[in-house]
């Protein structure tokens, strides 16, 4: 600070003789110049007494206002607050012994019990070129560098890198953290580079566009998330930005905050996938519950179909012109009940009766089927397990599964290729089952792979290829149940199903299913032939709806059984009560109104024990059974079924024990 000279036009020529009266009557202009003046300044006379203090020394370094303190008080006040140089006299005699030698202003910086100030003395000409004042400017420096220090501390000791970016896009400013972690280079080659060349290509555009702009033109405060990468290059991580607009020596600039968000990028993806996983999930069992009403209520009506066309073409002479129709009408009504099957297998509302099984046989035994499917450019690789794979599955399932992807398989290849289906053991533990195996438990399975070296899947639609009826094949030659109807086969034996493909090189198809560590070999029962018929046997036939009991009814006693029926269980029980013992069978429907075949079956063999039953549905409900398995022993026929079907079955139970 530069002090002016006061020379005698622009002071009282009145100097006082006493040091009260001098501090009472300093030059009024000199006096209002001290005011103005943000340091504590003093008017000292040559004794260094002070005189007259400004407003900021009196603000912030004596008690009270409203009075004129004496001298005394004021350099008492001043030695409190200021132990040092002006306490030492030698010290404070020196400055101004060459203060007034050189006419000059002295500074002297004192460093005391980690403090440190800086005290200027002016010399004053009042009147001629002699001195007679002194003008003492008290620097205190230990609040200011202080908190610079601390703030120069914490600005490169930030983890996250704080840049100032210039109107220009060049850097003007960084702190440690930008330096060395994400720039890796000296302070001589941080300055002027463009910050944003380390932003990824694709994001480029909402940082400068939008961001820089509108911190820029508009003084708002942008955020925004983006990719860059750290020194030597990608691979990219992800960051995110506050910017707001400062003005740093009269320059407009922007000053922002970037913090790496890499991890926490992850975390959300990988909820974002756990949430499209479960949202697919609840999609496709309810997809599945609406698939398995309506082909339970379709199962039903194509029993009465296939039934009653069977029934007409046994009465209708051969020769009749109508009778190929019929047959017609036969055929696409058995075809329609292999579709409904589709739909009850991925619904998981098939009435299964598992059963344990070694993949290697039943795969070994169903191969000759697939080689049927199969075309001469195609080559089949099977590799069985080495030891024995035993799991529990209906295997009828397990050939729904073997046959609706080999075809897929088959169809996936153009010329000349392979299918593989190859068996392995696998054991998943706790860590194993999350992300896209959540269906999993921890434990043993078996893996059944089959694949090829097709076509492949494109990725966009790998989340669809479950659903019912989406399919990538052209319109005839696919229903889109294939592999909706695996699913459901999969999920409703516990285990789980995964998908590895790649565009031009084929598709996998990995299936995870439990290990079953007891193994008991099927019973198989002696067949019955036509001559070992049943006839004349009492049957009593319970179903609601109207058309299949008559159907049943007539089927039957074509056959000679005696037959009586029932639409629900009240019905059944009074005739029951009536003839006890003297019905030999009952064919049920497992879905009755008020209570279901199972419960009516369980009374009814409380009073006729020797009683046998056959249950009868389109599907297994899931307030009868939670898994939907029938009991081991217990007979059923699904429907649809023919005539042949039935009579058979029927025969099968009243010859069992």
């Amino acid at each position: 600070m530069k002090i002016p000279e006061w020379n005698k036009s622009s002071l009282d020529n009145h100097i006082p003789q006493d040091n009260l009266s001098a501090a009472n009557h300093i030059d009024s202009h000199l006096a209002n110049f001290l005011e103005i003046l943000d340091e504590p300044l003093f008017v000292m006379d040559l004794d260094c007494r002070i005189l007259s203090p400004n407003g900021s020394f009196t603000e912030n370094y004596t008690p009270g206002s409203g009075t004129s303190p004496s001298p005394d008080i004021h350099n008492q006040h001043f030695r409190n607050f200021h132990p040092n140089i002006f306490a030492e006299t030698v010290k404070r005699e020196n400055m101004v012994e060459e203060a007034l030698r050189t006419g000059k202003p002295v500074s002297r910086k004192v460093v005391q019990h980690n403090r440190s100030w800086t005290y200027t003395i002016y010399p004053i000409r009042t009147t001629g070129d002699s001195f007679t004042h002194f003008l003492l400017v008290v620097q205190d420096k230990n609040i200011g560098s202080n908190n610079l220090a601390a703030i120069s501390a914490l600005y490169d000791n930030v983890p996250a890198s704080i840049l100032v970016i210039d109107a220009n896009m060049r850097l003007i400013g960084w702190n440690r953290f930008s330096r060395d972690i994400i720039n890796g280079l000296p302070d001589d080659k941080m300055s002027g580079i463009n910050p944003f060349n380390r932003v990824h290509p694709d994001d480029v555009s909402d940082l400068v566009d939008r961001m820089f702009f509108n911190v820029m033109n508009f003084d708002t405060e942008e955020t925004a998330e983006f990719r860059m990468f750290h020194r030597d290059g990608p691979p990219y991580k992800w960051a995110t930005v506050r910017a707001k607009k400062a003005f740093i020596e009269g320059q407009a600039c922007m000053v922002a905050v970037v913090t790496e968000i890499s991890e926490l990028k992850h975390a959300e993806e990988t909820q974002k996938q756990l949430q499209e996983q479960l949202q697919h999930y609840q999609k496709m069992e309810l997809i599945g519950q609406l698939a398995g009403g309506m082909a339970h209520d379709f199962n039903n009506a194509l029993a009465a179909i296939i039934g009653n066309t069977e029934l007409v073409l046994k009465k209708l002479d051969p020769a009749c012109s109508f009778t190929d129709n019929i047959k017609d009408i036969l055929h696409i009504a058995t075809h329609s009940a292999s579709l409904t099957q589709q739909l009850l297998a991925f619904a998981r509302k098939q009435l299964i009766q598992p059963t344990a099984i070694d993949l290697n046989d039943a795969v070994t035994k169903y191969l000759p089927i697939l080689h049927r499917l199969n075309g001469e450019n195609i080559h089949i690789e099977w590799c069985p397990c080495e030891n024995p794979a035993f799991v529990l599955i209906d295997v009828t399932q397990l050939e729904q599964i073997l046959s609706n992807l080999f075809i897929n398989a088959r169809d996936a290849i153009n010329d000349n290729g392979k299918i593989f289906i190859h068996c392995t053991s696998a054991h998943f533990d706790n860590a194993d089952c999350t992300d896209s195996r959540l269906a999993l438990s921890p434990g043993d399975y078996f893996r059944l792979s089959i694949g090829d070296t097709g076509s492949g899947i494109e990725t966009k639609l790998l989340p669809h290829i479950y659903e019912p009826f989406f399919t990538t094949k052209e319109v005839g030659k696919g229903t889109g149940l294939g592999l909706s109807t695996v699913y459901g086969i999969v999920r409703q034996n516990n285990g789980h199903i995964e998908c590895r493909t790649e565009l031009g090189k084929g598709t996998i198809f990995d299936i995870y299913l439990p290990h079953h560590n007891k193994f008991e070999p099927n019973k198989e029962s002696k067949a019955i032939e036509n001559n070992m018929l049943n006839a004349g046997q009492t049957v009593l036939v319970v179903e609601d709806e109207p058309y299949i009991l008559k159907l049943i009814k007539d089927i039957l006693e074509i056959h000679d059984f005696t037959v009586f029926t029932a639409q629900d269980a009240e019905e059944c029980i009074d005739i029951a009560g009536k003839y006890k013992s003297g019905i030999d069978l009952v064919v049920t429907d497992i879905v009755l109104p008020k209570m279901n075949g199972i419960e009516l079956s369980s009374l009814l063999m409380k009073d006729n024990p020797s009683l046998k039953v056959l249950f009868m549905s389109a599907y297994t409900p899931e307030n009868i059974s939670q898994d939907k398995r029938l009991q081991e022993g217990v007979d059923f026929i699904q429907k649809p079924f023919g005539i042949s079907d039935l009579i058979q079955m029927v025969n099968k139970v009243l010859s069992s024990s």
